[in-house]
């Protein structure tokens, strides 16, 4: 493939920092957030959330991080609404999975990598979108700026309110976009490389097809 897929690119000239607020600018501005999950994608939401937070909160050895990212086990899980209207716990799939080292994530780390993952698949798949995100460099930025705009704005605002810094000023935001972009673009990634294995097994068989006609 002719796309430079360079996830961690960290040092960027001024230029080149420019050129990533204009793309995270053009793409933030095209988002309509359409993309909605279903019940199995909200439950594996909900694990991500949960190892985003243990994994957070290992990072950061913080309590009050802890406080604001892993649920209390004397309160109720997150529950969202389904199609029918009915309430249902998220916490489902991650209980018959769980041998003891899993944590469950409060509404606000549940709610802000929802946000993550709806900005997410909306890029993946539009095609432009997708495109213009491919071809820049830094995704890893790139998506950390695209979801500030995504998310700093009067729909969205309430997301972070309040949680986004604990009190020693961990910005918890941040580590949360970051840790879930680390996630997706594992899956990304190897799709990008099925696809050009698919396209260049379908080319070869072309060329074979057409060499057995001479």
């Amino acid at each position: 493939s002719d796309i430079n897929v360079a996830f961690e690119g960290e040092t960027a000239s001024t230029s080149a920092a420019e050129e990533l607020d204009i793309t995270a600018d053009f793409i933030a501005e095209q988002l309509v957030m359409d993309v909605h999950p279903s019940a199995s994608d909200a439950h594996i939401i909900f694990y991500i959330s949960g190892a985003i937070a243990r994994s957070t909160v290992n990072f950061t050895k913080c309590d009050f991080c802890r406080e604001v990212i892993i649920l209390d086990e004397n309160l109720p899980p997150v529950q969202v609404e389904d199609k029918e209207g009915l309430n249902y716990e998220l916490s489902t799939f991650l209980d018959s999975i769980n041998r003891g080292g899993l944590v469950k994530p409060t509404e606000f780390i549940y709610q802000l990598v929802l946000h993550c993952w709806r900005v997410f698949e909306e890029i993946k798949k539009t095609e432009s979108l997708k495109t213009r995100f491919l071809l820049s460099t830094g995704q890893r930025k790139l998506f950390c700026k695209i979801m500030d705009r995504a998310t700093y704005n009067e729909s969205y605002m309430h997301l972070v309110f309040g949680n986004n810094m604990c009190s020693k000023s961990h910005d918890l935001q941040s580590h949360i976009i970051r840790r879930f972009f680390n996630t997706v673009a594992k899956n990304l990634v190897k799709e990008i490389t099925r696809e050009a294995s698919n396209n260049n097994k379908a080319k070869k068989r072309k060329i074979d097809k057409l060499t057995s006609c001479f």
